[in-house]
Order: C-alpha cells, then sequence, then structure tokens
C-alpha cells in the first residue's frame, strides 16, 4: 500500500516524539555498535482500527535557539501541507497558548488538510475543562486533550485521524513488478554525493528502453528500465532526472523519502563520494539498507575526480584506489558481503558491472537452499565453531537449520534453549550461509527457534 502521511508539528517540548512513540507502540530508534549509525527514525508506518498510515515526527526540523523558533514552526507548517495528507498540531496543554501558537492555527484554518489539535501533557483528567477551554476558543473543531505519557486520550484522536484520512492507494507497481519480473532498484545516498549522474548516465545508455509511469506518491516517478534484455524499475526518480524541478526540502522529509524508497526496492545503489570524507549521514543511509534487508551495491561516485587529484598528487591510481577501498571497508563494516564499484556518473565508469551485479544479487535473494547443503553447513559450524556454555545456562544444543524465506532470505536455527545459545555462534552460522552459499551482496536472517 501507498500510505497516506499523517505529520506531527508544533513547537519544542510539546511532547512530539513521546506522541509519536506512543502511537507507534515501540521506541523507533535503529541503534548499531558501528561509530555514527545510532540515530533516531522520524518515521514509521503505523494503523489504527484496519486503517494504515505513516506517522512523521517533525521534532527534527526543530531550531535550537530561541530566535529561530517561530520561523521554524512555520517551516514545518510549510512542509507538512505539502506532504501530509493529515496534519496534528502538538502543544503543551500545561501552557495557555502563546502568540506564536495562534498565528499557526490561524494557517491552519485556512489549509486544505484536516488538522487535529492535540492538546498534550494532560496527564489527569482533573480539570481538563479548564485546561483546554483557552485552546477551545481558537475555532479548530477537531480538538483532543491527550497524554503522550500514559495514553489517555489517544484513542479518541486516533479514531477521528482515521476517519479523515484519504484512502490509500494500492501500490500496485510492486504486485506488476512480481508479475513481469522487473527488479526494483533504489538509487539512495546524502545529497549532493552524484546520484542523479548516475542515473542519468544510466539512461544515456544506447541499450536503455526507459517508459516513465506515475508512482504510488504525489511526486514520484518510478522508471521502468530494459538493460540486454532485464527489466528494471528505479524507484522514485522525480529527483534524479534531468531538469526535474528540485525543491530543497528540510531533512526529516529528505529521509523519509530515502526511507521509502528503499522500503520499495530490491536492491539499492548505495552511492557515496569517493572526493569527500564518510561522514554518520553516509553511515546512517547504509544502515537503514541493511535493517530494511534490501540487497546492496556500493557505488563509489566521482572516481574521475579521484583518480584526478591522486594524479597531481603523482600517486598512481590503482594502488591508491586499493586504499579508497580499504577506507570504504572500515567505515562500512556491516556492508563487508556487497559489492564495491569505483564508478563516475559523468564518463560512465563501472556504471555496466553495477548494472550486471544487480541481476546476481536478486538471484541470490530469491534462491532456495538445498536442505542438504544446510545440513552440512551446519555440521561444519558446529565442528568448527562450537557453541560454548554460557554461565548459569543450559548446555547449548543445536538441531537443525532451515531455509523458511526468500527475498529476503531468513532461515532458522532449532535449538533447545534460545538463552544459551551464543550470539558469536549464530553470527557464525549467518556469515557462513553468506560466504558458503552464494548470498553475496544481500543481509540475511537466522533465527532461533526453541525445539518443542
Amino acid at each position: 500500500m501507498s500510505l497516506p502521511i499523517v505529520a506531527l508539528v508544533g513547537p519544542p517540548n510539546a511532547g512530539k516524539s513521546t506522541l509519536f512513540n506512543k502511537i507507534i507502540g515501540e521506541m523507533k530508534a535503529v541503534t548499531s555498535d558501528v561509530a555514527g549509525t545510532t540515530r533516531d527514525r522520524q518515521y514509521a508506518p503505523t494503523g489504527w482500527n484496519g486503517a494504515a498510515f505513516e506517522l512523521v515526527d517533525t521534532a527534527g526540523l526543530e531550531a535550537d535557539a530561541a530566535s529561530e523558533l517561530e520561523a521554524s514552526v512555520h517551516k514545518q507548517i510549510e512542509v507538512a501541507a505539502k506532504e501530509a495528507q493529515v496534519i496534528v498540531m502538538v502543544v503543551d496543554g500545561k501552557l495557555p497558548p502563546d502568540s506564536l501558537d495562534r498565528q499557526v492555527l490561524l494557517k491552519f484554518r485556512k489549509s486544505k488538510q484536516p488538522v487535529v489539535l492535540a492538546i498534550n501533557k494532560l496527564d489527569s483528567p482533573k480539570n481538563l475543562e479548564a485546561l483546554t477551554a483557552s485552546f477551545l476558543k481558537l475555532g479548530l473543531k477537531a480538538v483532543f486533550p491527550v497524554s503522550s505519557v500514559t495514553g489517555r486520550g489517544i484513542g479518541d484522536m486516533l479514531d477521528h485521524i482515521v476517519s479523515v484520512l484519504p484512502t490509500a492507494e494500492q501500490e500496485e507497481t510492486r504486485d506488476k513488478r512480481q508479475e513481469t519480473g522487473s527488479i526494483g532498484v533504489a538509487i539512495v545516498g546524502k545529497p549532493n554525493v552524484g546520484k542523479s549522474s548516475i542515473f542519468n548516465q544510466i539512461l544515456k545508455d544506447e541499450r536503455v528502453v526507459v517508459s516513465n509511469v506515475p508512482g504510488t506518491t504525489r511526486t514520484a516517478i518510478d522508471s521502468d528500465v530494459t538493460i540486454n534484455g532485464t527489466d528494471y524499475t528505479f524507484i522514485d526518480t522525480a529527483g534524479l532526472k534531468k531538469k526535474a524541478a528540485r525543491q530543497a526540502q528540510p531533512d526529516v522529509f529528505s529521509s523519509y523519502q530515502t526511507y521509502k524508497s528503499i522500503r520499495r526496492s530490491d536492491v539499492c545503489f548505495f552511492v557515496v563520494d569517493a572526493t569527500e570524507e564518510v561522514t554518520s549521514q553516509d553511515q546512517s543511509v547504509a544502515q537503514e539498507i541493511i535493517s530494511q534487508e534490501k540487497g546492496c551495491i556500493v557505488l563509489v561516485n566521482k572516481i574521475d575526480l579521484y583518480d584526478a587529484g591522486q594524479q597531481k598528487k603523482k600517486t598512481v591510481a590503482e594502488p591508491s584506489r586499493e586504499k579508497l577501498q580499504a577506507y570504504i571497508s572500515h567505515h562500512f563494516p556491516f556492508l563487508w558481503m556487497c559489492p564495491v564499484f569505483f564508478v563516475s556518473g559523468k564518463t560512465g565508469e563501472g556504471l555496466s558491472e553495477a548494472i550486471a551485479a544487480i541481476n546476481k544479487i536478486d538471484a541470490s535473494r530469491k534462491q532456495i537452499v538445498n536442505p542438504e547443503a544446510l545440513k552440512d553447513l551446519l555440521a561444519r559450524r558446529k565442528k568448527q565453531n562450537p557453541p560454548k556454555r554460557l554461565m548459569d545456562q543450559k548446555e547449548p544444543k543445536v538441531y537443525s537449520l532451515a531455509q523458511v524465506e526468500t527475498n529476503p532470505p531468513k532461515f532458522e536455527l532449532l535449538v533447545n534453549h534460545t538463552p544459551a545459545i551464543q550470539e558469536n555462534f549464530r553470527k557464525s552460522v549467518e556469515n557462513a550461509i553468506i560466504k558458503e552459499l552464494n548470498f553475496w551482496g544481500t543481509p540475511i536472517k537466522v533465527r532461533l527457534v526453541k525445539k518443542v
């Protein structure tokens, strides 16, 4: 489904993020032991009473300086009005409405989208009428006293939100890809790494046949491309095309579009800039690909500029590329199973090889492993690296290994007691599957299951 968007906006300290976490039912944070990859996610698919939607927390748009507060909140309104189907204004119910609240709500009354006022931090049912009276005078019809801590009033608010949500359109694109065998590819990376030049260079190839079809969101365009007889669907390419109208977006909605593109893809081209240092933003995009269990190909772009810079330093190109490869591997250790290509969106270098790798990764994601091969692999793992007994745990016993899903590949280890199995043993089985059974380029999952 292509889900409608519900945006939470409002001033700092009104409790938007707490309300966000309460609605989606969990602390939505992606964490990793790798430096720079821990971050808060500001968007998540969720639902209420059978109605699904994407919830977006605009907390990331808030200004640090108080002097920038008013401009920041108005920017939230501007962006939410363009992106969201329902806007939820969150205010602190313990404080009377100030001039900024009044200005914001006045703008909301002119909005085409349904607007909901969430008067937050009303944890106690006492004096609700007195505390909400001043907000009721501001003229919005959908006003709900809520507590993001206790959950009070949130159900009533969600009842109203889903009643005014537009019907989610069927995401026919993915269904059609499954019917035709087209492979969904997302080109992702932080801004200014050359995603557009790579996509446009692909379109220049005389072997490429392109047709554009409306995407499943208001702004997205998917491009169906046939290369050497293989069909690909490049996801959400509206912002990648030549002369496409581009408008700067705040980080939260920019990252939301990246998240959504990854989710709809089968394989991602993850683009980094060869001429710039790796940043936490690069690592965050890479971590998102892995967390969504998508195939991944690393494109180190602008290699022509990198080589030119090395020649000025009188450095031989190939050894310097080896150093660059080591640098990329060091900063993205969790992408160890993913192929890396040095490419140029300007000259086209390396892109043919990268596109060929898509097919191999897609095939590995869909492969079904012979049960005997899994049995042999597990036997070797138990012999070479047997699970050790943990303190205060039962003697670990591993009975079998089975594949339970494809695309993405998932496996189950049948054991006597899941807490008794060390994480490093589970990871060793996971890594062995990738290396020995040819699952390069795609993350896999091995889950522990207790034998009944």
